[in-house]
């Protein structure tokens, strides 16, 4: 509707400056001019008055151009009558042989204006029925004046000649149309789709992260939770036969309390900042190695070999979380006095080893949730990785986490 009624505006600026140069050109005599004006200017008022287009709904768009094709098609017959007798009165010998031909195009582009945009606003079904519409009305109003004698008969050719292309463009106009409404859903269709799959990916992203922050709980605050509750649960009775050990299992007790404190500080401060962001695995690993050995006395090393990791965000920051478990266990449980990380990479892939020597353990008797070896598999598989532990009584502890390309 905006673009008709831009065409409207251009159709009354040509009309007023037609009229000018007639009033230029022939110093007056142009009154027949007006009339025309008048069924012009009330499909414009259709056009621009709100209630109209409220009270026609859907329907608005129709009528109106509807109506245009009418007013364009009386108008075509009045300017063509008027102007001739016009003309031909004049004393200029051009004008007395001026035929209908001359003023069938610009009429025609007139009546094309609307029936194109019924083709754009309807489908072909909008261009069958304006093409036709328009076509009939010119050749009704055209017999009816030239059985009146009004007209010539070349004026009834001048209107079978545009006719065609009263058809032929509206019909491709309707076609491109379709084509633009077909695409216009398919790229609704697709922009749904995406939309459903970034939900799904950001659930499944919240699902991770959740995971993810289960595990770090269970491994850190949990572990802290559980012992005291046993150690509670002991000193109850120690309390009633033997208060100088209950003593002493209250100091353990604010101890193990005091780590679980620390431990979930830190779990905390990993959450806030990641380290992988500003050092990467080499860097974190280091800093990590490092905060182990002023925590706990432990000799804590990191060998790197091989070539710059290729890593994703992702898998970098699962290998830290791993080498970050297996620390603990080894600071919780080892009673180790050395400790050193492995990493080596290749294009082929990665393998990063947390190697102490401390107690050790029976690594077939020892599985499931144990020291949190489950977690730390469960995050090896997030990524495609493989998680080994090797360990034995007295011979230290080796987990190795292989990541292949």
């Amino acid at each position: 509707m905006r673009v008709f009624r831009l065409i409207l505006l251009i159709k009354a600026v040509f009309g007023l400056a037609t009229f000018v140069a007639l009033m230029v050109l022939v110093g007056g005599g142009v009154a027949w001019f007006f009339p025309r004006a008048v069924p012009t200017v009330a499909v414009g008022l259709l056009v621009f008055v709100p209630w109209v287009e409220r009270r026609l709904g859907r329907w608005h768009l129709a009528v109106v151009l509807g109506l245009d094709v009418l007013v364009e098609s009386v108008e075509s017959a009045i300017v063509y009558y008027n102007a001739t007798t016009f003309w031909s009165g004049m004393a200029m010998p051009h004008a007395t042989n001026l035929s209908a031909g001359q003023f069938a195009p610009m009429q025609s582009f007139f009546l094309l204006i609307p029936v194109v945009l019924l083709a754009w606003g309807y489908g072909r079904r909008g261009a069958l029925l304006g093409s036709t519409w328009t076509t009939v009305l010119l050749l009704v109003v055209g017999l009816v004046a030239l059985r009146g004698g009004l007209f010539t008969p070349p004026y009834v050719l001048s209107v079978a000649l545009p006719a065609v292309l009263l058809f032929t463009v509206p019909f491709l106009v309707s076609v491109l149309a379709e084509r633009e409404r077909r695409q216009h859903d398919e790229l609704e269709a697709a922009y749904e789709g995406l939309r459903r799959h970034t939900a799904t990916v950001e659930q499944l992203a919240v699902s991770r992260e959740r995971n993810r922050l289960a595990r770090d709980l269970h491994d850190t605050l949990a572990h802290s939770l559980a012992a005291i509750a046993v150690q509670l649960e002991a000193l109850r009775t120690l309390l009633k036969h033997d208060p100088v050990e209950a003593e002493q299992s209250v100091a353990g007790l604010v101890d193990l309390a005091r780590r679980g404190l620390d431990e979930s500080r830190q779990a905390i401060q990993e959450l806030r900042g990641d380290p992988l962001d500003t050092m990467g695995l080499e860097g974190a690993l280091r800093e990590l190695l490092a905060a182990v050995e002023a925590r706990t006395g432990l000799a804590a090393e990191v060998q790197v070999t091989g070539t710059e990791p290729d890593l994703t965000l992702d898998e970098s920051r699962t290998l830290y979380r791993i080498a970050e478990e297996a620390l603990l266990n080894v600071e919780r449980h080892a009673a180790a006095s050395r400790v050193r990380v492995y990493v080596h990479s290749a294009k082929t892939g990665l393998r990063m080893g947390i190697v102490d020597d401390g107690l050790g353990f029976d690594a077939e008797a020892k599985h499931g949730g144990h020291f949190g070896l489950t977690g730390m598999r469960e995050r090896a598989a997030i990524i495609g990785a493989t998680l080994e532990v090797s360990s034995a009584p007295g011979r230290g502890t080796e987990v190795w986490c292989s990541l292949v390309r």
